[in-house]
């Protein structure tokens, strides 16, 4: 039987045949890549945040911490404990307008000592509210965070000059608490008030306290182009936070904002945002390893990687590879700031 002869026709359909079944070959491969590449950044994403809630777990256990794991996962206990938490180093104290002309002569050396602990970069932890260590999710929607720190950025602390004999970590409680806005390098001292006053911790005069006496520093909290009339007081700022609202603080008009405010689950909206910080920064260490692979052209199981916490902090493992380390995690802001801190990782 004779062939016949291709027409030029024929010739051009074959070529296109061709070139469209190599380019839909093409199209599989990347999407086939891609799946692998997806498939390696999940799975290596869900392996760290499992190394990473029990590593939070063992952190939680070290500090006493007070959870339920059935509503609470470890990573958002220890987070939450963590943001409140004052890091020891040295701040120098300031006062507010006629700060001493409020503080009971029996606290007068009690608030020198506390001055004293900031400037000299001394643990002032204990000082602060046993909820530190108690509050969770499992307890009742306001006790579920410090509701003044969590609207405002305020500490209180007890002003006393004894430890308890019977909590090993605080110091013993006092009558009068001094409320304070703790920065990097500084400490305002705002007032000192009874500790059973009415509404002593949604007070807005602490608020204002801030601003007359710091007004170059409260406006990195002022909210431009809202001017509010009426303040709220203490009271109906007390009932918002229950409700799980938070209200703007307005003072001489200027509306401020110090905090994420309260979640409608009464918890602090700055752990809510620390936490999706904390777990995109994880997303984006899967992805990185990810791209170093593939400049060395190496495979490794991402079964092989895995966080473990040592002597001097977090590092990032691999069974086969040894070239990893403590290095590879020193971008990582919300990693290193919540489990690479040496003063995080000791017992209280």
């Amino acid at each position: 039987m004779v062939r016949r002869p291709l027409t030029q026709n024929s010739r051009i359909w074959i070529a296109k045949e061709s070139r469209f079944r190599l380019e839909f070959d093409i199209l599989i491969l990347f999407i086939f890549s891609n799946m692998l590449e997806q498939s390696f950044c999940d799975i290596l994403n869900n392996k760290f945040c499992n190394d990473l809630q029990e590593i939070a777990k063992s952190l939680c256990e070290l500090h006493s911490l007070h959870y339920d794991a059935r509503v609470e996962p470890p990573i958002r206990r220890w987070i939450s404990y963590v943001a409140r938490l004052v890091e020891p180093k040295e701040r120098f104290a300031y006062f507010s307008k006629d700060f001493w002309t409020r503080v009971p002569k029996q606290y007068v050396s009690a608030v020198h000592l506390l001055a004293d602990k900031f400037e000299y970069g001394e643990n002032v932890n204990p000082y602060l509210s046993t909820s530190l260590l108690y509050n969770n999710f499992a307890k009742k929607k306001g006790g579920r965070t410090d509701l003044l720190w969590a609207d405002w950025k305020i500490h209180h602390f007890h002003l006393t000059t004894s430890f308890s004999k019977y909590k090993k970590f605080f110091s013993e409680r006092s009558d009068y608490l001094l409320f304070a806005y703790v920065g990097d390098d500084y400490v305002c001292f705002l007032d000192v008030k009874y500790h059973k006053s009415e509404n002593v911790f949604s007070n807005p005069i602490f608020v204002k306290q801030l601003v007359e006496s710091w007004p170059e520093l409260a406006e990195v909290h002022a909210i431009n182009g809202i001017h509010v009339e009426n303040c709220w007081n203490a009271e109906e700022i007390k009932k918002l936070r229950k409700g799980g609202l938070t209200p703007l603080t307005s003072v001489k008009g200027r509306a401020y904002m110090m905090g994420l405010g309260v979640s409608t689950a009464g918890t602090a909206g700055d752990d809510v945002f620390l936490y999706d910080s904390l777990v995109d920064e994880i997303k984006y260490l899967s992805q990185d390893i990810l791209i170093f692979l593939n400049r060395r052209n190496a495979l490794l199981d991402p079964m092989t990687f895995s966080l473990k916490l040592k002597n001097d902090g977090l590092s990032l493992e691999n069974s086969i590879d040894e070239s990893f380390g403590k290095a590879s995690l020193c971008h990582l802001e919300q990693v290193n700031r919540f489990f690479n801190q040496p003063w995080l990782l000791k017992k209280n």
